[in-house]
Order: C-alpha cells, then sequence, then structure tokens
C-alpha cells in the first residue's frame, strides 16, 4: 500500500485508489483512506466495484467496435447471447439497446463466439449488383470483427490468466507446492475462536543427519514428500502450509471431530514410504482444537501446538538415539 504513504503526515488529505488486483484476496479492489474526526486513526475502506468492472469490460469491446471503417449501408455489432444487449456497434446509439435481427429493411448475417454473438447487417434497398459486392464486404467485415472480437477476448483471457498466475504463484511454495508463509499469515487473520478448526504444527525429524550423509536431493526429496503425505491425509479438510525449511502448519476446518482418523491416516501414510535416497520420513507434530480450552487469541493456539509439536520432537530423539543437532535446526 504504498501509494498511501503521503497521508502519514497530512490530516487533511483523503485518497483514492484505482482498481487495484489484491493478491491476498484474488480479486480486483478499490480503496479509500482518510482520517478519522479526532486525527488518531486513519480509516481504510476496500469494495470490489463490480458493476464499474463490468463496464470496462464492456467498454474495451464498444471501443475495438467502433473504431472498425464500414461500408456503406452496413453496420457491425457485438450482442451478449445471453442478454441479448448490444456491447458494441460501429453505431455507438445502438450500444445498451437490446438486439433484434429481424429489422424491416435490413438483411443479417451473424456468428456466435463463446458468449458474444457479431452480427453485421446490410440495407436491402441496394439494386441486385451492388447486393453481390455488399455480400462479399459483409463476409469480410464479419471475419474481421470476429477476429478483433477473439484478439480482445484472448488479451482479457491472457491477462487474467497472468494475474491468476501471479497469485498463485506469490501464495504458493515452489518447492512442495504447498501455501506459503504470505498465505498462512493472511488465512492466520482470518481465524475465530468463536468457531472450531484445528491447528497442526509439523516438523520433519532428522533433516540434518540426511543432509550430511545423503545431500541435499534427499532432504528435498524428504521435504516434498512430507508434503505430498500431508496433501493425501489433510487436504480434502484443510489447508497446507509450508512456514519454513522443514516446518509445515495445517489448518483443519472441516470434519474436526474426526482429527483422529485423519492423523491416523497421515501417520501410515509416512509409515508405509520408501524413497530413493532415504528408506524411511519422520514427522513430528501437535495438535491443538480451537474449542479445546478458552483461549485468548489466535496466537496461544499456534504457541501451543507448537509446544506439543517440540515435545513430541524431543521424545522421537530420545527414543531413537539419533544426534540431537537435529532436533536445533
Amino acid at each position: 500500500m504504498a501509494f498511501f504513504k503521503q497521508i502519514l503526515n497530512n490530516y487533511e488529505l483523503t485518497l483514492c485508489q484505482d482498481v487495484t488486483p489484491n493478491m491476498a484476496q484474488a480479486k480486483e479492489m478499490m480503496y479509500a483512506i482518510t482520517w478519522n474526526e479526532s486525527k488518531t486513526h486513519r480509516v481504510q475502506v476496500g469494495i470490489r466495484p463490480k458493476r464499474l468492472l463490468k463496464a470496462l469490460k464492456q467498454n474495451q469491446i464498444s471501443n475495438v467496435v467502433a473504431n472498425i471503417p464500414v461500408y456503406k449501408g452496413m453496420e457491425i455489432y457485438v450482442v451478449d447471447a445471453k442478454t441479448k444487449k448490444i456491447l458494441g456497434a460501429t453505431d455507438a446509439s445502438w450500444v445498451g439497446n437490446t438486439a433484434h435481427f429481424n429489422h424491416k429493411g435490413y438483411q443479417f448475417i451473424k456468428r456466435k463466439h463463446g458468449d458474444y454473438i457479431v452480427a453485421v447487417c446490410m440495407l436491402e434497398s441496394m439494386n441486385a449488383q451492388t447486393n453481390i459486392v455488399a455480400i462479399l464486404i459483409v463476409g469480410i467485415y464479419l471475419t474481421l470483427a470476429s477476429c478483433l472480437l477473439v484478439l480482445m477476448l484472448s488479451r482479457v483471457l491472457k491477462e487474467k490468466y497472468e494475474k491468476e498466475k501471479y497469485i498463485y504463484t506469490s501464495n504458493t511454495d515452489e518447492l512442495t507446492k504447498c501455501l506459503n508463509r504470505r498465505a498462512y499469515d493472511v488465512d492466520m487473520e482470518k481465524l475465530d475462536l468463536s468457531s472450531e478448526w484445528a491447528y497442526i504444527s509439523l516438523d520433519l525429524n532428522g533433516l540434518k543427519q540426511a543432509n550430511d550423509s545423503l545431500g541435499h536431493s534427499a532432504v528435498d526429496e524428504l521435504i516434498c514428500v512430507a508434503a505430498n503425505c500431508m496433501k493425501f491425509a489433510f487436504a480434502s479438510y484443510g489447508k497446507i502450509y509450508r512456514i519454513g525449511g522443514d516446518e509445515f502448519v495445517v489448518l483443519i476446518q472441516e470434519s474436526v471431530s474426526n482429527i483422529d482418523s485423519i492423523l491416523q491416516a497421515f501417520d501410515t501414510t509416512i509409515h508405509d514410504w520408501h524413497g530413493k535416497y532415504s528408506n524411511s520420513i519422520s514427522v513430528s507434530y501437535g495438535v491443538v482444537k480451537s474449542s479445546e480450552q478458552d483461549f485468548d487469541s489466535i496466537h496461544s493456539v499456534s504457541k501451543l501446538a507448537d509446544e506439543r509439536m517440540y515435545k513430541s520432537k524431543s521424545e522421537y530423539y530420545n527414543i531413537s538415539g539419533n544426534d540431537r543437532r537435529s532436533y536445533n535446526e
């Protein structure tokens, strides 16, 4: 929100921002910010301007069609296939009207492209010889208008794809394809202690030992395998985040009452795995339900889950007798 920094030292200033992609919410938003009456707090408002976004899309179509040169006695227009509203036309006065393909004194040729209909109409009053020429020209213009519409829609879809791709990559861990720390911080802000959910803190055991004896490839394999096991066991019930090198968090928001059987499925998946570089994998975790006690904050839930995870991790090293340097990673 660097745009709003200028308001920090100017209590009389009110700022409004144009339509801007909100990567955290995957939406196009408009924001405004101002000071309250006592000048002690800033007030920020964000809205999703659905009607404006729709109008912008229609204006793109209108501008493309309006700039197409036409043969005398012809008009080209683009119609919403569902509502039959004219979105763009070489005669601007047609825009916004309902399309009818049976106007007296006109002949029509139309073609449907996805959600749009491209139509070319011409006057019937032209003589036969002119009609032949006009029909040829109509065909050319219909193809031209269709191509321009497809080109414009392709550009819009490409921009949408690039935006969605950016949102995806900005919230996704590159190695494991789990959600990343950024997505975790955003989703943690949305949690409500009045609803039931479970927080699982997970950490891989023995990564340092694997790195020392088997190398980085083995470590990457173990991290990816752990992530895949989590996806297999937890993805149907919540979200999985990689928040550090070997640190993961799972937020369970569905079937919380079945958490024991869900964890059992995870334990079985981990136990049955055998890989290329390592023959086994071990994951310590701590689980906390939001409803198990009266927590004073979301942080209290995550802190207790971490404590339980570290206790489990300590028990693992005590039982296995492995070098506890791995525990301090």
